[in-house]
């Protein structure tokens, strides 16, 4: 039976309480959810649509304190960047299936009171709410209780990131996953290619109609290696299965230990 993880750190009920502000309905003159509109980002550069942005966490043995700060450092980066009207969602990856209940949070950026102008309160409410996603966040890097993390399973968790993406509506949508995309349950193991998916594994769950749509999200992977033959190995696999979704992971994408995130991260 698997164990249902547990994700400590700050009061849940506190911090929702905070971020409570992000499913308020605002006032006049705001768009519906994921509706195209034409605006300007808070750095004042035009912006045509809002934003989806989802974060996938791998919290298993196999990565590194480092590698979960990291992730904290660049998911606050990212954060910052959010737009009134962004949508952003996270993920703690699946153990074993999707079976399990999943560890999940989204939440949308507070809109504008008015679009026709700027509103002093509209910036303090997207800068309170973006602390306070930061603040939440750091549950999903946290580098403790991880020992009854029983495996890895990246495919399933595609499905929970797929239903992220038909929730989010008009919006250009970037998924972030900080893992070593090392998938590891009871069919596939990855690591060290112990089990290994084979050569025609994603074209027959695409023709079986088992792959998860995620047609035109862009994908940035942060964590894997590239530097031997295994790691290479995974890479393939990984590059075969996101285009079999209808995904964009592009070469420059797939980062071990990036300094910065890449922006844009999916040539327009």
């Amino acid at each position: 039976m698997v164990k249902a993880r547990q994700v400590v750190g700050l009061s849940r009920k506190a911090i929702y309480a905070s971020l409570a502000v992000g499913t308020v309905v605002t006032g006049c003159g705001g768009p519906q959810e994921g509706t195209a509109t034409t605006s300007a980002g808070e750095d004042g550069s035009p912006k045509t649509r809002p934003e989806l942005v989802v974060f996938v966490y791998d919290r298993s043995t196999s990565i590194s304190a480092y590698q979960l700060e990291l992730a904290r450092q660049l998911t606050n980066e990212r954060i910052r960047k959010l737009d009134h009207g962004d949508r952003i969602a996270a993920h703690q990856i699946l153990q074993l299936s999707l079976s399990e209940p999943p560890q999940r949070w989204s939440q949308t950026v507070p809109r504008r009171e008015w679009q026709e102008q700027a509103m002093a309160r509209d910036s303090v409410a997207r800068a309170r709410f973006l602390k306070d996603a930061q603040d939440y966040l750091v549950l999903f890097t946290d580098t403790l209780n991880r020992a009854d993390i029983n495996g890895t399973d990246i495919l399933s968790t595609m499905h929970d990131v797929a239903a992220d993406l038909q929730a989010g509506g008009n919006r250009d949508a970037t998924l972030y996953v900080f893992s070593d995309m090392l998938q590891s349950n009871r069919t596939i193991d990855m690591e060290g290619l112990h089990r290994m998916p084979p050569d025609n594994y994603v074209q027959s769950e695409k023709n079986k109609g088992t792959l998860p749509d995620l047609t035109g999200l862009c994908v940035v992977v942060v964590g894997a290696r590239v530097d031997n033959a295994a790691s290479q190995r995974v890479k393939r696999f990984w590059e075969e299965y996101f285009v079999a979704t209808g995904a964009a992971l592009m070469e420059r994408n797939y980062i071990h230990r990036p300094v910065t995130l890449p922006a844009p991260a999916c040539d327009a």
